[in-house]
């Protein structure tokens, strides 16, 4: 009797692994994005939500994705936007158009914005960079928020100004560069962080971020 129960119990442990593997690999598989930047194109795997509070009218959120492999050896992608949402700790559903960080309105992006495609993607004090790749900045475009509840559906597609680098060093700038980004799933929320700034001006407003959320 008491080696069947032990049977029993060590057949419902595995079916009880089994069913955690499954779910755990589900779950991974939910996420699902890209982002391209002229013909290259690289998955994303999963998104980043930070609150930076209010400024004017609207709140300061920062969105950003990445894929699930940023090394050396292979082309990786990290997106990151800084928007201006209705919500207090979402962005709002709807379009969001380019615009300016000083008049922080409701449904903008700002310049401020940066997507990164290629090798060895870092983060600085206050930047991201690539390696071998390229960095595009946005100039227009619509940045479209379709859900934002347990699971975000968000898209872009826009232009930008495009700097190639090889070995660190830019080797040529282009503007008006198509690019466009998609991403359904799972987002990481947390409360942004900011660096002091450094700057000389004592009237500068300018706010340095810490992008460190999207590498850990």
């Amino acid at each position: 009797m008491n080696n069947s129960i032990k049977v029993l119990v060590l057949i419902f442990i595995a079916l009880l692994s089994s069913c955690s593997s499954d779910d755990e690999s589900h779950q991974s598989n939910t996420n699902k994005g890209f982002l391209k930047i002229g013909s290259q194109t690289v998955e994303l795997s999963q998104g980043y939500l930070e609150n930076y509070g209010i400024r004017g009218n609207a709140y300061n959120i920062d969105f950003s994705l990445r894929s699930k492999s940023i090394s050396a050896t292979e082309d990786g992608a990290v997106v990151y936007f800084e928007l201006f949402s209705s919500l207090q700790n979402n962005l709002a559903k709807g379009d969001y158009n380019y615009g300016g960080f000083s008049e922080a309105t409701a449904y903008t992006f700002t310049k401020w914005g940066q997507s990164l495609l290629g090798t060895n993607i870092n983060t600085g004090k206050g930047a991201l960079s690539v390696t071998n790749g390229i960095s595009i900045r946005p100039t227009a475009g619509t940045f479209k928020v379709v859900e934002n509840g347990e699971k975000y559906k968000v898209s872009f597609t826009g232009k930008g100004t495009a700097s190639v680098y090889k070995d660190g060093v830019i080797i040529s700038t282009q503007n008006d560069v198509a690019f466009s980004m998609n991403y359904e799933g799972d987002v990481k929320k947390s409360v942004g962080n900011t660096f002091t700034s450094t700057a000389k001006n004592a009237n500068s407003n300018l706010i340095v971020k810490d992008h460190s959320v999207i590498f850990n």
